[in-house]
């Protein structure tokens, strides 16, 4: 059976792999053993657009106890030359590729839509699954995959991985270190350039549906950040307000160029603003976090590479963070976590539980557009 046609059986449009940008181990079980004679873990990655051809394959080829054996995907056009090469195997149906008795672990880095079938397939073969956020439409059905990997003895994690970005671990090292006081306020801003939003999913495309992908691209690409302020503040956010806007860019095809604002609460007392933003011109782009301390300093998190601390000096100081490649955004850094978490029997520190609970915080946009 191709992946085509594997998804045509679960009423989904077949589409190319190529856009797309997991999960709590209950009380934890035996997983499954790997390959004793290698001491690696045989990897398979699903989906070679950008997220899985140049942050995830890359990855698993160089990472310490995995062996990139496989990539799949639903046509030869993108998967052919990037197998070629990294000297891997591909193939065009997924139910021969899990059948690969060298594929003890599959990475999903497909469209949401396609999330929850081809994970419960590999789960139910026995495979560890690292899964790429949203990890499915609805937390009914994340539950189910925690539900049947916690049955297979498999590990299901999601691909949380603003945990491991370089830019917010040293942020949130700064903060414990005291730099800031206690923090008592945060606003963060992501701005996604419309003209990117329609080439990556243009009107029409899976992202804008959101009975398949769970919401509209804001809530897409939410996840990882709100995942990244219960990590970093260590509370969950206990209340959300958005309000939401979603006006037509003529211009690149009638997107809707997201502007998305919201306020939260952490259980701590925190309390934040949130801006997710895709009206903007490529040269408007950002990511930015700003953190406000009880002792007056401020920190600036910006993009991926410079941290400033506005103290009681009169010059603030600043800090670059060096980190190239897929190391970046932190996809190297979970990539490796889920090689050790296989290698050693061990709970990974992402859960579904932390996919759900974020989940569920950027459905709340789509429920305010109601």
């Amino acid at each position: 059976m191709t992946f085509a046609r594997a998804l045509e059986n679960c009423k989904f449009e077949a589409q190319d792999l190529s856009s797309a940008q997991i999960f709590y181990i209950a009380p934890y079980v035996a997983v499954s053993k790997v390959n004793s004679m290698s001491d690696k873990v045989g990897v398979a990655v699903i989906g070679v657009g950008f997220v899985g051809g140049q942050a995830h394959a890359p990855s698993f080829k160089k990472i310490e106890g995995s062996e990139l054996v496989a990539l799949g995907a639903t046509t030869e056009k993108r998967v052919k030359p990037l197998a070629d090469s990294l000297g891997v195997k591909y193939y065009l149906d997924y139910d021969k590729l899990l059948e690969d008795p060298r594929v003890q672990a599959v990475v999903l880095a497909v469209p949401t839509p396609w999330h929850y079938d081809l994970a419960m397939k590999a789960i139910k073969k026995g495979k560890h699954v690292l899964c790429e956020m949203p990890v499915a439409p609805t937390t009914s059905q994340v539950r189910d995959l925690q539900s049947a990997a916690d049955k297979a003895g498999v590990i299901l994690m999601p691909v949380l991985q603003f945990r491991f970005a370089p830019i917010y671990t040293k942020t949130k090292e700064m903060i414990e270190s005291g730099m800031i006081g206690k923090p008592i306020a945060i606003h963060f801003r992501e701005f996604i350039p419309a003209m990117s939003l329609a080439e990556q999913w243009p009107k029409g495309s899976w992202a804008w549906d959101v009975e398949k992908s769970g919401g509209y691209p804001d809530f897409t690409l939410s996840v990882w950040s709100l995942d990244m302020i219960r990590w970093m503040f260590k509370s969950d956010i206990e209340r959300v307000q958005w309000m939401t806007s979603y006006p037509p860019i003529e211009k690149y095809g009638g997107i809707l160029g997201y502007n998305t604002f919201g306020l939260i609460r952490l259980s701590n007392g925190i309390v934040g603003y949130l801006h997710y933003g895709a009206s903007v011109t490529p040269s408007a782009s950002t990511a930015r976090l700003e953190i406000y301390g009880d002792n007056t300093n401020v920190l600036h998190a910006t993009w991926f590479n410079k941290i400033v601390l506005y103290g009681q000096d009169q010059q603030p100081q600043e800090w670059n963070i060096d980190v190239k490649g897929t190391k970046v955004w932190g996809h190297r850094q979970a990539d490796e976590h889920f090689i050790q978490c296989i290698l050693q029997n061990k709970r990974p520190e992402v859960t579904t539980e932390d996919a759900i609970k974020a989940i569920e915080i950027a459905q709340k946009m789509t429920k305010s557009m109601e």
